[in-house]
């Protein structure tokens, strides 16, 4: 199965220190077909942070509460841990994903 930009799944992602994971939803930012795939941690947690976006119509998205995606949270994880495909972010969402993103890596 191929992945597009804003398709939200849920994945094994890793703590920081790499020691466990949770499984938990997340954002594909990059699917380039072979065995990786780039995501963005979805969190429940609201930070007062310029990198992260509110989800709109999160009920419907299959999230179970007010959600975030972190753009500044990514991890490039194996695609055999995808549990399931959930939904897709809404074209605002993915929009503002894109223009956080690219002032996140100074994309001009």
């Amino acid at each position: 199965m191929s992945y597009s930009f804003g398709d939200i799944v849920i994945i094994a992602f890793p703590y920081t220190n790499m020691n466990n994971a949770i499984m938990r939803p997340a954002v594909v930012l990059v699917d380039v077909g072979d065995e990786d795939i780039i995501v963005a941690r979805i969190t429940s947690q609201k930070r007062d942070v310029k990198n992260e976006i509110e989800v709109h119509n999160w009920k419907s998205k299959g999230l179970l509460m007010p959600s975030y995606v972190r753009l500044s949270k990514i991890a490039t994880l194996n695609r055999r841990d995808i549990k399931k495909k959930i939904s897709k972010l809404d074209d605002v969402d993915i929009e503002e994903s894109k223009q956080i993103l690219k002032k996140l890596f100074d994309i001009e």
